[in-house]
């Protein structure tokens, strides 16, 4: 058996009493686990909000590779969230990401411990604030850059952002680029910290239409990566 700290990405139902339980581990990397009994009659020694998407929990598991899916033993809780599932705006934006880091993880299995320390940090900010509008942006952002796909602004005067190279030029690109206002916005986020987003005023129209280039943006660089199905859901509750 081995312990570890863990992210959990995805838990889904299995049969009647079972899940699946999808977590992004600080030693090993993306793993699934089968949880039993977690929906049974009896009490079950784990909780489900153990596994709530995002959630920061420590493991006692046993993973065998030959196997598709792991055992977990023993969870408990990492870091104990106040807003993040009680909040409506904050809640959307986890789910909304819990399925973007899903998508990644299909093909981002290996170890990253920058990876799982930017995401611990980041996550735990967004906890502590009241608010803020634009951190699935900004998170979508940042998570490029451990992923192997950060915009790279080759000179801060071109024109055009390609979204298929991951490079600015000052030449209208053949397929979807980011140009004008966009682009500036693109520009301003890239050299921002978390901790500065407030600051920074951008209006609905825009938040979603950058929101869709980063869409896009993941699915030209990542071959098994969907648009997630809480997109819909999301853009509503922010607007």
């Amino acid at each position: 058996m081995s312990n570890s700290r863990a992210l959990v990405i995805k838990s889904i139902k299995q049969g009647e009493t079972s899940s699946i339980v999808s977590c992004y581990l600080e030693e090993i990397g993306f793993k699934s686990f089968l949880v039993k009994g977690l929906y049974g009659q009896k009490k079950s020694k784990f909780s489900r909000a153990h596994f709530f998407p995002l959630n920061f929990i420590s493991l006692n598991y046993s993973y065998n590779e030959k196997r598709e899916l792991g055992f977990i033993k023993e969870v408990k809780p990492e870091i104990l969230y106040k807003t993040l599932h009680v909040d409506i705006q904050k809640s959307s934006v986890i789910v909304f990401l819990s399925e973007i880091l899903h998508g990644v993880f299909r093909e981002e299995l290996e170890v990253n411990n920058n990876l799982f320390n930017f995401l611990l940090s980041s996550l735990t900010w967004y906890d502590k604030i009241s608010k803020c509008n634009i951190y699935h942006i900004k998170f979508l952002i940042e998570l490029s850059k451990y992923i192997g796909f950060y915009p790279n602004i080759v000179n801060e005067h071109d024109m055009y952002f390609c979204l298929e190279s991951g490079s600015t030029t000052n030449r209208k690109p053949l397929g979807i680029s980011i140009n004008g206002v966009d682009l500036k916005i693109l520009k301003n986020l890239l050299g921002m910290e978390f901790e500065d987003l407030n600051s920074m005023r951008i209006n609905k129209v825009s938040r979603v239409r950058i929101l869709n280039y980063l869409i896009d943006y993941y699915s030209l660089h990542l071959q098994m990566f969907k648009t997630p199905k809480s997109i819909n859901v999301f853009t509503q509750v922010f607007k």
